[in-house]
């Protein structure tokens, strides 16, 4: 049988006895490899909770629009929906730490970097710009389990993202200090948290605009807007909306998060948009942007994949 391992072939089978003994084992065989295959859990594709990056992804894993191996499925999407072009990424890993971020610099060094040149550096298969947090002096901020920044802002949104992978969307209240005081003493860990927003969807729900927002953050202007959701377990979308160009006029918030609830996510969050809004893939831009107009960040959001180089 080919693929078997060499051991098998050592056997000689003669008869139709031997011949069904030899069927039989090379059903266990596979029932066992399959088995295995099955079994494997998040733990044996956890990376370090660090600011290193993944591994190299293997170019035989890219097609024009996807990447997959056994740790990771990315799917690229474009929609044209009323007058916006929507980029997508669709997204499974097996480890909550295949989703990941990273600084242009120290945490609170006020740095910039291109995102593109991040992403390349680090291996991911995909990418968006974060929040950019190094422009604002307030906000809680937490990256790859450090934190960065412990200040509360009560007007904004925070969202978390666990230990496991799943998200939290903390929004802006006086009691949004205890909510998040009272999760970490329920044992969960944050592992990266963004104060930006607004949150737009809340386990499966369209959020209403605060207030804040709507007299602050420019939410009713039509921008380019990029977004982070979990659909469910592990399983995560990116979403930019392109604006300021010839193909696409921009978003609100509020039809950003109409939008999003199209797509059915669990969870969804506007980290910073406008000239910050960008999506790689495969080391290339997958929206609208080119070398000249890709703004220096201090962050962006990641995925990469948890095979090792070679395999």
């Amino acid at each position: 049988m080919q693929g078997a391992p060499a051991f098998l072939h050592r056997f000689a089978f003669n008869g139709n006895g031997a011949e069904r003994m030899k069927k039989r084992l090379m059903g266990l065989l596979l029932l066992t490899l399959l088995c295995v295959c099955l079994g494997a859990s998040a733990e044996d594709y956890a990376l370090p909770v660090d600011f290193s990056g993944g591994y190299t992804p293997s170019e035989a894993n890219y097609t024009k629009d996807a990447y997959e191996d056994e740790s990771l499925s990315v799917k690229m999407e474009k929609r044209d929906v009323d007058g916006v072009r929507y980029d997508i990424a669709w997204i499974k890993v097996k480890s909550p730490t295949q989703l990941r971020t990273a600084l242009a610099g120290a945490p609170n060094q006020v740095v910039a970097e291109k995102p593109g040149k991040m992403a390349r550096r680090l291996n991911a298969v995909v990418a968006i710009n974060g929040d950019f947090y190094t422009q604002r002096k307030d906000g809680l901020i937490y990256r790859q389990g450090v934190m960065v920044r412990p200040d509360i802002n009560p007007e904004k949104d925070v969202l978390v993202i666990d230990d496991q992978g799943d998200f939290h969307n903390f929004l802006g209240s006086e009691t949004q200090a205890q909510e998040l005081v009272d999760f970490l003493k329920s044992g969960r860990t944050i592992v990266n948290a963004f104060t930006f927003g607004p949150a737009l969807i809340r386990q499966g729900e369209v959020l209403p605009m605060p207030d804040a927002y709507k007299t602050r953050f420019d939410s009713a202007v039509r921008s380019p807007r990029t977004v982070i959701a979990q659909m469910g377990p592990l399983e995560y979308v990116f979403v930019e909306a392109e604006g300021r160009n010839a193909i696409s006029k921009g978003v609100t918030t509020d039809q950003m998060a109409q939008f999003m609830a199209t797509l059915g996510v669990a969870e969804a969050y506007c980290l910073d948009g406008g000239n910050s809004s960008i999506m790689f893939f495969h080391n290339r831009y997958y929206d609208s942007n080119y070398a000249a107009s890709e703004r220096p960040q201090s962050d962006i959001v990641y995925v990469v994949t948890a095979v090792p180089d070679g395999r």
